[in-house]
């Protein structure tokens, strides 16, 4: 009512009471007629105009607040949805969380299982090529025996008969008896060798029988965990995917610098610039709201900050003294290239395994995903951040259960490596740890 106040203010609309008096010298009783109405019609006006004025403010008025309401009405819409948006994240992230660490157990149990399978594997093989050795051995004796055979045949019925019908003399004859005397106990002992590779062979194929059997059971014990862990796993990335767009947006924002990366250095080195980047300007945010006498804001910037340089892990600790090593490898299988290990590239920055078919592969540490996806030639890759700037690298997967941006429980489930048949290159698990731009040693922290 602000402006409507004013313009009647400004507005003065004359009282008839105080119009002059009529002239007495010219009396008449029409004399001011005219100007009287004249006068009266502009007041009419005037205050016509006032009322349209203020309806017209007042209107604008009711306006405005109409817009205020609908505005705060919008901004306490956004802000509720923002707040459930951030609570949904939370209980997503937490959610996922517990599903990842859900997964732990059966990825334990699965991994025990790949390891008894491939080592009753190489056993059932090392049985089949002993029951090869034994059989082609038997081959060679009996086809040594078998000439001889009519001949011991003949000495066992007629012994005097035989001996007698050679025409040699005496001296010859006690010669020929002595052969064939040693020539018998060289046949009994080739008959007893025969005899003992026999049944060593009919134990062989009763142990590769059972061990088949064995053999079999394992593998489909072992097809119902991967069954089982990758549906847990899948669950848990699902999870994970609902995730605020916010935080969806920095992992693209990394993932998209890693897959511009021309080496695994270099593709650490540029994760390592982004966070650097995000702490600066976190810094520079708290300045500011120091400078402008917000210590609130400033607290808060310097809050998110810390938390970028801690990460989204625990950090890695060396395992208690005592502590058998490779307890904690990421996947079933021998190591092939130690860390520091002589290559053609010079030492060995990680540490490579041979592992069986389709191996399950673990995160060697909690943390978060900063990096999952094909990379160059290293096949399927993750980069693992486990916080306090150390961060595992994996490269050689042919199957991911994870997805950029997602949270995991040590021990959980990453992917697997390709089948293989066993014909051809075997695929290897190439496991790199970096500390900020260097790399370090592994061993000490599996």
């Amino acid at each position: 009512m602000g402006l409507a106040t004013g313009l009647l203010a400004g507005l003065t609309v004359p009282d008839p009471s105080d119009a002059a008096p009529p002239h007495t010298s010219h009396p008449g009783p029409h004399h001011h007629a005219a100007p009287h109405a004249s006068q009266s019609a502009a007041a009419d006006h005037a205050a016509a105009a006032a009322r349209r004025a203020v309806a017209q403010a007042h209107a604008a008025q009711q306006a405005l607040i109409a817009r205020q309401q609908l505005q705060a009405r919008d901004l306490a819409a956004r802000t509720a949805a923002r707040d459930a948006a951030r609570a949904q994240a939370r209980q997503d992230a937490a959610r996922a969380a517990a599903l990842s660490e859900a997964t732990v157990d059966a990825t334990t149990q699965l991994q025990q299982t790949e390891q008894q399978t491939a080592d009753l594997g190489d056993r059932v093989a090392t049985l089949r090529a002993e029951q090869a050795q034994l059989r082609a051995e038997l081959s060679r004796d009996s086809a040594a025996v078998t000439p001889m055979l009519p001949l011991a045949a003949r000495l066992a019925r007629y012994p005097a008969d035989t001996l007698l019908a050679a025409p040699v003399p005496p001296d010859r004859a006690i010669a020929g008896l002595l052969v064939i005397q040693g020539l018998s106990a060289q046949l009994e002992q080739r008959a007893n060798a025969i005899r003992t590779r026999r049944a060593i062979l009919a134990k062989l194929d009763s142990d590769l029988a059972a061990k088949g059997t064995q053999l079999a059971a394992l593998q489909q014990k072992q097809a119902a965990q991967r069954d089982s862990v990758a549906r847990a796993a899948e669950a848990a990335r699902q999870a994970q995917q609902r995730s605020n767009s916010a935080a969806t947006q920095a992992a693209r924002r990394v993932e998209d610098a890693t897959r511009r990366a021309s080496s695994l250095q270099d593709a650490v080195n540029r994760i390592e610039a982004l966070e650097k980047a995000a702490e600066d300007q976190l810094e520079q945010a708290a300045q500011a709201a120091i400078r402008a006498h917000r210590a609130d804001e400033a607290a808060a910037a310097r809050a998110r900050a810390a938390a970028i340089a801690q990460g989204p892990g625990p950090g890695l600790t060396t395992p208690p003294s005592g502590t058998p090593a490779g307890r904690g490898a990421p996947v079933p299988g021998t190591i092939v290239t130690a860390w520091g290990a002589t290559t053609e590239a010079g030492p060995a920055s990680g540490i490579t395994y041979a592992p069986p078919s389709a191996a399950t592969v673990r995160a060697p540490c909690a943390g978060q995903i900063d990096f999952a996806g094909a990379f160059r030639s290293y096949g399927q890759m993750v980069i693992l951040n486990c916080g306090r700037h150390y961060r595992f690298v994996l490269a050689g997967l042919g199957a991911l259960a994870v997805s950029t941006g997602q949270a995991l429980a040590h021990g959980a489930p990453l992917g697997r490596m390709p089948d293989w048949s066993g014909q051809g290159a075997r695929p290897t698990l190439f496991v790199q740890l970096r500390h900020g731009g260097g790399a370090v040693d592994p061993a000490p922290f599996l």
